[in-house]
């Protein structure tokens, strides 16, 4: 069972009351990474792929459009207009569910950098192996114009959490942009550029780490 299927299941037994509070571990970066032919590596000195960490060919946005753009950030409604690729740095999503047993792994987190490394630790892992590959630029491109969206970064930047959570699962989201971080724990939120993503993250790790 993956974490999706676990945050739907452990959603029903929230709404029945069935489950204690949550204990879990999240992870904080310093877990050992392996890359995926099983060799350790940092994802900035990484010869496995990338660019020159200013977002390859989706550098090319104009960044002059408003942050605002169309859509409420209070609801997350729409899509705004004001996405620069080049800004982006990071976007990580951090996942997790308990109580979790001493002897079993229940947290993990995606991760994409600036180079199209993307960083994996699956859930359910209890080696806490961290996957790195590379990325294609289309799929890189189109990823970045998710997580870069201002209307993401102006919900993550809101009040905390997003929206109102269960305490048996956690999701928190992170996006770096131009040295600006916007992080926040967004478990079970139903805004649309939080939606847009989650999705994109999961599709990510479905592709490149299955």
């Amino acid at each position: 069972m993956n974490y999706r299927d676990l945050s739907f299941s452990l959603s029903l037994l929230i709404l029945g009351g069935a489950l204690p509070g949550c204990v879990v571990k999240i992870d904080d970066g310093s877990t050992d990474t392996a890359s995926a032919s099983g060799t350790s590596g940092d994802p900035s000195t990484s010869t496995t792929g990338g660019t020159d960490g200013t977002g390859g060919t989706g550098g090319t946005g104009t960044g002059s459009a408003s942050a605002t753009g169309t859509s409420d950030p209070t609801t997350g409604a729409g899509s705004t207009t004001g996405v620069d690729p080049g800004a982006f740095e990071r976007f990580r999503m951090n996942f997790a569910a308990g109580p979790c047993p001493m002897e079993e792994d229940c947290d993990g987190f995606v991760e994409l950098l600036s180079d199209k490394t993307l960083r994996v630790e699956k859930f359910g892992d209890a080696t806490d192996t961290v996957i790195e590959v590379p990325i294609s630029q289309a799929d890189f491109d189109a990823a970045v114009l998710v997580f870069a969206d201002p209307a993401l970064a102006a919900l993550l930047d809101g009040p905390s959490p997003v929206c109102n959570p269960p305490t048996d699962i956690f999701e928190s989201m992170e996006v770096v942009l131009a040295g600006v971080t916007h992080q926040n724990s967004t478990t079970l939120c139903d805004q649309a550029p939080v939606v847009a993503a989650r999705d994109t993250a999961d599709m990510l790790e479905l592709q490149y780490v299955p």
